[in-house]
This record gives structure tokens, sequence and C-alpha cells, in this order.
């Protein structure tokens, strides 16, 4: 029997809600992956911080674009990642910011070694963030098989 935390009745163990006052019993959790977002939400603000202070980004006016576009991305699947993604979509989403981030940066940090201290290292968070995306992996298809995690919004 499972007792009802707000009104006390006992409930049958199979019962998902109170059959006394409706009383939600069962409570899904989704996963979490506060790592991977933390990582993600600090990448994306290095790239923002970045792109204010680069002189680099000044010249190449399509890359400081990316920049932000990723940056912003970044931190937006960060805090869905770190509050328990709702959709495979957030997934899609948080593994781009990481290729794409990873990509423009390593970019900028080669074009960087040619001009004497310009070089950013900002890559290397998102090589981190990969990193920890792919040892999350057995616990995101865990995720995604329990329904932890929906296929759609």
């Amino acid at each position: 029997m499972t007792k009802c935390p707000k009104c006390g009745y006992e409930n049958p163990p199979e019962a998902k809600y109170c059959l006394n006052c409706g009383y939600k019993l069962i409570q899904e959790e989704r996963e979490r992956f506060e790592g991977s977002g933390l990582l993600l939400i600090t990448s994306g603000t290095i790239l923002i911080v970045t792109f204010l202070f680069n002189a680099l980004l000044r010249v190449f006016s399509l890359l400081a674009i990316i920049y932000v576009i990723f940056g912003i991305t970044s931190i937006y699947s960060g805090y869905r990642l770190y509050r328990g993604p709702s959709s495979l979509a957030d997934l899609i989403l948080a593994s781009v910011s990481i290729i794409f981030g990873f990509s423009g940066t390593l970019f900028l940090y080669i074009i960087g070694l040619a001009f004497k201290g310009l070089v950013t290292p900002d890559w290397i968070i998102y090589l981190i963030a990969t990193i920890k995306l792919l040892t999350d992996r057995k616990k995101l298809k865990n995720a995604l098989k329990m329904g932890n995690v929906s296929h759609n919004r």
C-alpha cells in the first residue's frame, strides 16, 4: 500500500494518483545533465565575451555572427540540459552547439596563431563539453528508453 502524502489515504501499490484526493503519487523526474549543461553555459558565455573583446572577430564579421549565434545557442541548450532535457531536440541542439562552438573556436585559435598575442584557447572548453557529453551518452540512452526525455516537444 502507498500512503498519500497529502491526505494519508492508503492506496494500492500500482496507483499513480490517490484514489481519495487525486494527488499524484508517482513523481516522474526527468534525467538531468548538470555537468554538461554547466559546461555549455560556460562555453556560451566565453563565446560572447570573446566576441566582445577579440580583435580578430572585428575583422571576420561572419565568424563574429557565428560566435554570437552559437554563444546564445550554447547558453540556451546548456540551460535545457541543466534543468533536464524535455525532448530529443534539446539533446540534438546541445550536440550541434558543441560541434559548431568547437569548430568556430578552433578556427579562431588557428587563425590567431598567425597573429602573435591573439590566440584564444576557447576551443578547449568545447572539447571538455564534448568529452562530458560522450561520457553521459549511456545516461542519455537510458533516459530516452525510460521515457524521461520525450521525442517531441
